[in-house]
C-alpha cells in the first residue's frame, strides 16, 4: 500500500469516528430533551384540588375547586396560580408546593399571614396534608388529593 492509500484510509477513518461521536452527543441530547419534556408534563398535571370552603366579598363561590398543581401560588396578583379578590391577602400571599414526596405551605411575607388549621404559620414554611384548612385573608381553603 501506497503512503496516499493509507492516509487517505486514516482520513476515512477519523471522518467515522468523528461522525459517531456526533450521533452519540445527538442521541443524547435527544434522551434530555425528552426527559425534560416529561418532567415539564408531570409539573402541569393536576395533582388535587382546594375547595373553597368560606369566601367573604371575594371572586371565589363556596364548594368551588380549584386545581392543586405541584407549584402553586395563591394571592391578589393576576400572575399567581389561584386568584383571590380579597383585601387582607397579599398580591403574593402563599406557595404550595411539592418536594420530595410532601406539600410544603409557605407564607411569601404576607402582611396579614397564613393560617394553618386556624393556627398562624410560624416559620417560613409547613408541610401540609389532605383535610388541611388554610386560611388567607376571608378565605378559607380546604386540601384535598
Amino acid at each position: 500500500m501506497t503512503p496516499e492509500v493509507v492516509l487517505f484510509l486514516l482520513r476515512l477513518l477519523g471522518a467515522a469516528l468523528l461522525l459517531a461521536f456526533l450521533g452519540v452527543i445527538a442521541w443524547l441530547i435527544y434522551q434530555d430533551m425528552r426527559m425534560t419534556a416529561a418532567v415539564l408534563a408531570e409539573q402541569e398535571r393536576q395533582q388535587g384540588y382546594l375547595r373553597v370552603i368560606a369566601a367573604e366579598n371575594g371572586n371565589l363561590a363556596v364548594d368551588t375547586l380549584l386545581p392543586l398543581m405541584s407549584i402553586t401560588s395563591i394571592g391578589r396578583a393576576t400572575s399567581n396560580t389561584i386568584v383571590l379578590d380579597d383585601n387582607y391577602a397579599s398580591s403574593e400571599h402563599v406557595l404550595i408546593t411539592r418536594r420530595s414526596g410532601q406539600w410544603w405551605l409557605e407564607d411569601l411575607n404576607s402582611r396579614n399571614g397564613t393560617l394553618l388549621n386556624n393556627v398562624p404559620l410560624q416559620g417560613t414554611a409547613a408541610v401540609v396534608s389532605a383535610g388541611d384548612i388554610v386560611t388567607i385573608g376571608n378565605t378559607q381553603l380546604k386540601i384535598e388529593f
